[in-house]
């Protein structure tokens, strides 16, 4: 084994000091007899250039700030990718290195998502999947993300039957835009379709909801869980009082003093 000394001092331009020749010291624990390949003498000491910061890969060499030495390459602390064009971006975040180094997504259109290149939606749009999509209309996301209605409508965010206008409603539900039947927006509700008034009060929806307290009238089209709703004073003003019962598309209402 001696024969090598002379091959490991002129290979680190090093000395060895006369412990290796008893199978000590960083020259023989870096000589060929060692069983870790990756220990290298660097000024004098023996490093492992797999993983040491200052000397990754080969002696001397330093990883970068917000950087580490793995496998013998620096890279970055946030992703253990090496770094790109100098700087460890946030593959996450970053428009202009999304997923990837050098990947762009499309400025003004496009925001970096979990590494992914995805729709930035207007005002009023919803981000659904790779979409923009609005709540209120789309019959695939209706009031929320992926949220499909059965007879492909959607109203101001609910589900909606076909119009009840000219027709007897099949079952006591709540009243959407245009006249048309919102099916089971109320969970347990008692409301009615017509052309006319649709009284909050007594509704399961209408004590929790902010737009529309009990006691309040909502007219139709703007039902208590969805849009703006007028209060019983005004409704009152207007001569009518709301009716229960199945009704037609024929206004409902009697003069405000009628019981």
């Amino acid at each position: 084994m001696f024969k090598f000394l002379p091959l490991l001092i002129l290979a680190f331009g090093k000395t060895c000091t006369p412990p290796a020749a008893k199978r000590k010291g960083p020259c023989y624990d870096c000589g060929p007899m060692s069983t870790n390949r990756a220990k290298r003498l660097c000024h004098g000491v023996c490093k492992n250039i797999m993983s040491d910061n200052t000397n990754c890969g080969k002696c001397g060499k330093s990883c970068p700030s917000k950087t580490r030495c793995v496998k013998g390459g620096c890279v970055c602390n946030n992703s253990n990718k090496p770094q790109c064009k100098s700087v460890c971006p946030d593959y996450h975040s970053d428009p202009a290195n999304c997923g990837k180094c050098g990947h762009a997504c499309k400025k003004g259109t496009e925001k970096c998502q979990a590494g992914t290149c995805v729709p930035q939606c207007p005002t009023g749009k919803t981000q659904c999947g790779l979409s923009c999509v609005d709540l209120k209309t789309d019959p695939k996301n209706c009031g929320e993300c992926g949220k499909s209605c059965p007879s492909d409508q959607c109203v101001n965010g609910a589900c909606a039957a076909s119009s009840c206008t000219g027709q007897t409603c099949d079952t006591f539900t709540a009243c959407g835009p245009g006249g048309s039947c919102v099916c089971a927006s109320i969970s347990g509700g008692t409301g009615f379709c017509a052309d006319g008034q649709t009284p909050c009060a007594g509704l399961a929806d209408c004590t929790t909801t902010a737009d529309c307290g009990t006691g309040k009238v909502c007219a139709v089209g703007t039902c208590c869980t969805r849009n703006v709703c007028i209060t019983a004073d005004t409704c009152a003003s207007n001569g009518l009082k709301a009716s229960f019962g199945k009704v037609t598309g024929a206004t409902v209402g009697r003069p405000a003093g009628d019981k």
